[in-house]
């Protein structure tokens, strides 16, 4: 392992000369942060210039005790522009006043103003006791409560002075779903402007990509053989042929396709002589699998088959069928080897209905039940399908269903 450097280093910007000054404890680890998240000090600079306009250097090397005193210093000596914190671990006056114009017309939140759950009409003393209560955060029930959410924890909320209908008024005509405001994706934006990967994290993704293309025998299946006519070699495909003689695999396609008489003083010529244009069944065609689910024994001509009779992706049978979670709809799945059924033999059946513990409603589907708590459908399928234990503060099961 790499020793760690430990001590006061400095950000420069080629371009005017301003620097920044830092310490830390790891060096090395701090420039990559700093790449990835430029100081505040530092951002409108970085989205101008880009960040290989700034150059990364150290100043000094020192024990951690003594890390504060000798920033203090450098802090004081070079008086750097970037930095909006001054000698002491002071702030600046003008980061003061960024500070206090940032807070101007906002409200801090009333926390000792009681709460009530409209689900349970249960009334909380404060804001604190509603959180310890559902388990979640006090800050994002606070930003629920200030109209920047719909639920939290599986319920609604609103303050117990308030009017309830005209609360749920409110509630209901809030768009679903978390929208980052305009603010926010401006400076995500600014930071990720001119950024550029890191060359040792640009060949940990080459690294990761090894091995990974095309397989050579899956190619060669979907490819048709050729012949060469002089030498009457045969090859799998035209890729092959001409790395074996080290001619241009277009000219070799130009001569099959009829276009040209010849290549590499070579004539060409398909094996099954069929037309250039002819392209065999599994031509660069996915192969489809049968799947048969194991409580029915019903066996489906494909994964995208059995979706389709369930009303669900692909990719839900998919990871059961090859284990990557127990079951899906309710079911178990496996693929199939054997021979498919005769058609008029194929039958369907009807998906597991979704079932509340708490409250024993039974819904269609997940996609109800999650409207009806607001909460999201893959909460719900991952207690379903045992990866958590609950959603919503509820259980989660499924029921088979109910016959005349």
């Amino acid at each position: 392992m790499a020793k760690k450097i430990i001590g006061i280093y400095q950000i420069t910007c080629t371009v005017n000369n301003w620097r920044y000054i830092g310490q830390s404890i790891d060096i090395k680890r701090r420039f990559n942060q700093h790449k990835r998240k430029p100081p505040d000090g530092m951002i409108d600079d970085v989205a101008k210039y880009g960040i290989d306009k700034f150059k990364f250097e150290i100043l000094e090397e020192c024990a951690p005790e003594e890390l504060t005193a000798r920033e203090d210093f450098y802090l004081s000596t070079l008086n750097p522009e970037y930095n909006i914190r001054t000698e002491g671990h002071g702030i600046s006056e003008e980061a003061r006043k960024k500070l206090r114009e940032s807070k101007l017309g906002k409200k801090r939140p009333d926390i000792s103003r009681r709460v009530k759950c409209v689900e349970t009409g249960e009334v909380f003393e404060s804001l604190r006791a509603a959180a310890k209560w559902c388990n979640v955060p006090s800050p994002n029930l606070s930003a629920l409560l200030a109209g920047k959410g719909r639920t939290l924890g599986g319920y609604h909320w609103i303050y117990a002075d308030e009017d309830e209908e005209a609360a749920l008024e409110r509630i209901r005509q809030m768009p679903e779903g978390h929208h980052p405001t305009e603010e926010t994706l401006k400076k995500q934006r600014r930071v990720k402007l001119g950024r550029k990967l890191s060359p040792e994290h640009c060949d940990k993704i080459r690294q990761s990509h090894i091995g990974q293309g095309w397989k050579e025998s899956t190619y060669e299946k979907c490819c048709r053989k050729i012949r060469c006519v002089e030498t009457d070699e045969i090859f799998p495909s035209i890729k092959s042929a001409a790395e074996h003689y080290g001619l241009n695999l277009p000219n070799i396609s130009a001569v099959l396709a009829g276009k040209n008489k010849s290549c590499g003083g070579y004539h060409w010529e398909y094996v099954d002589g069929q037309s250039p244009q002819h392209r065999p069944e599994n031509f660069r065609r996915k192969v489809s699998k049968p799947v048969r689910c194991v409580e029915t024994g019903i066996v489906y001509e494909s994964v995208a088959k059995a979706a389709e009779a369930f009303g669900v992706t692909d990719s839900a049978i998919g990871n059961a069928a090859s284990g990557k979670c127990e079951k899906s709809c309710g079911y178990h799945w496996e693929f199939f080897d054997g021979e498919l059924p005769p058609l008029e033999e194929t039958q369907t059946v009807a998906p597991m209905l979704i079932l509340c513990v708490e409250t024993q409603e039974i819904f269609q589907s997940v996609s109800d039940a999650a409207k009806k708590f607001g909460i999201s459908t893959a909460a719900i399928s991952h207690a379903l399908n045992g990866r958590a234990k609950s959603a919503g503060n509820r259980h989660w099961e499924f029921c088979a269903a109910m016959t005349a």
